[in-house]
C-alpha cells in the first residue's frame, strides 16, 4: 500500500486539479487547503487522500472515484489516530457504509448557524484577553465539555497568536478567568469558534463580540453548534440565529 509523503500546497493544487480533470470524483470532503497549514498526501489511481497533523491525531481529506479503492486504503490506516468531517446539507448518503467499512466510527454531529440580527446589547464583562491568560484559557478549553477532535482547538502557541491578533474576549474577576469567546473576523463576516463561561454572565460574552462587530460594521456571524446542545442552540436562536442547513459529522478511527 503506499505511504503519505510530504507535499507543498501549491503541489496540492495541481495534484488536485489534474485529478478533478481526469476522474469522476464521486467522493469527497475536500473544499480547499490553507498555505499556513502543512499536509502530507497519499495518491493511488482513483483515490487522492492528504492528511494534516493537528494535536496527537491526523484530520484526512480525500477526492475518490472508486468506492471499494477508498475503503480499502481507510481500511490500511494504521498505527495512528485519524478524524474524518462530512459537510453536508444532503445527509450522509454512502459516506455511512464507507467510513464503517473502513474501520471508523461516528463522533459527533454539528450544526451551522448564522445571525443576521447583530444589535448592541448592553455588557460590562468582556475584555481583550493579555497573553499571560493564555494558560487559565487553555485550563478552560480543555475539560470534558470539548474535544480536540471536533472543537478545533487552539494550542498554546496559535492561542497567544489569537490574542494578539485581539481575537480573544474573557470574563475575568480578578485573577480568574470564567469565560473565554473566540472568533475570527473575515472581511464582512464574523466565525465565533469558541464560546464557554463558567459563571452565571457567559451570555454577555456573546453580547461582547456582537458589540465588536457593530463598532467594525461586520453584519453577518456563523458557528457551528453540537446537535445534542440545546441549551446552547436555544441562547442562539434568542438573539436571532438561525440553522442554514449544512451538518457536519465527525468520525475516529483510533490507532
Amino acid at each position: 500500500m503506499n505511504s503519505f509523503s510530504s507535499i507543498s500546497s501549491t503541489e496540492i493544487l495541481d495534484f488536485v486539479s489534474n485529478f478533478k480533470n481526469s476522474h469522476e470524483v464521486m467522493f469527497s470532503n475536500y473544499f480547499g487547503l490553507k498555505d499556513s497549514e502543512n499536509y502530507e498526501i497519499l495518491k493511488v489511481d482513483g483515490t487522492i487522500m492528504l492528511r494534516k497533523k493537528e494535536h496527537n491525531f491526523y484530520r484526512l481529506f480525500m477526492l475518490s472515484a472508486n468506492k471499494e479503492e477508498l475503503i480499502s486504503i481507510l481500511n490500511s490506516l494504521q498505527g495512528e489516530t485519524y478524524v474524518i468531517n462530512i459537510p453536508t446539507k444532503k445527509g450522509l448518503g454512502c459516506w455511512e457504509e464507507i467510513l464503517s467499512a473502513g474501520g471508523f466510527t461516528f463522533l459527533a454531529q454539528y450544526d451551522r448557524y448564522y445571525n443576521r440580527q447583530i444589535e448592541y446589547r448592553e455588557s460590562e464583562i468582556g475584555t481583550f484577553a493579555e497573553e499571560d491568560d493564555a494558560d487559565a484559557i487553555i485550563s478552560l478549553l480543555y475539560v470534558e465539555e470539548f474535544s480536540i477532535y471536533t472543537d478545533y482547538l487552539p494550542t498554546k502557541e496559535e492561542l497567544i497568536n489569537m490574542i494578539r491578533n485581539r481575537q480573544v474576549i474573557i470574563n475575568k474577576k480578578g485573577d480568574d478567568v470564567l469565560g473565554v469567546l473566540i472568533f475570527t473576523i473575515e472581511g464582512k463576516k464574523c466565525y465565533l469558534n469558541i464560546w464557554i463561561d463558567r459563571s452565571k454572565e457567559g451570555l454577555y460574552l456573546l453580547f461582547d463580540a456582537y458589540n465588536i462587530m457593530r463598532e467594525k460594521s461586520i453584519p453577518l456571524s456563523y458557528f457551528w453548534v453540537k446537535s445534542t446542545n440545546k441549551k446552547i442552540i436555544k441562547l442562539h436562536k434568542l438573539t436571532g440565529a438561525v440553522a442554514d442547513g449544512l451538518s457536519d459529522y465527525s468520525y475516529i478511527k483510533s490507532k
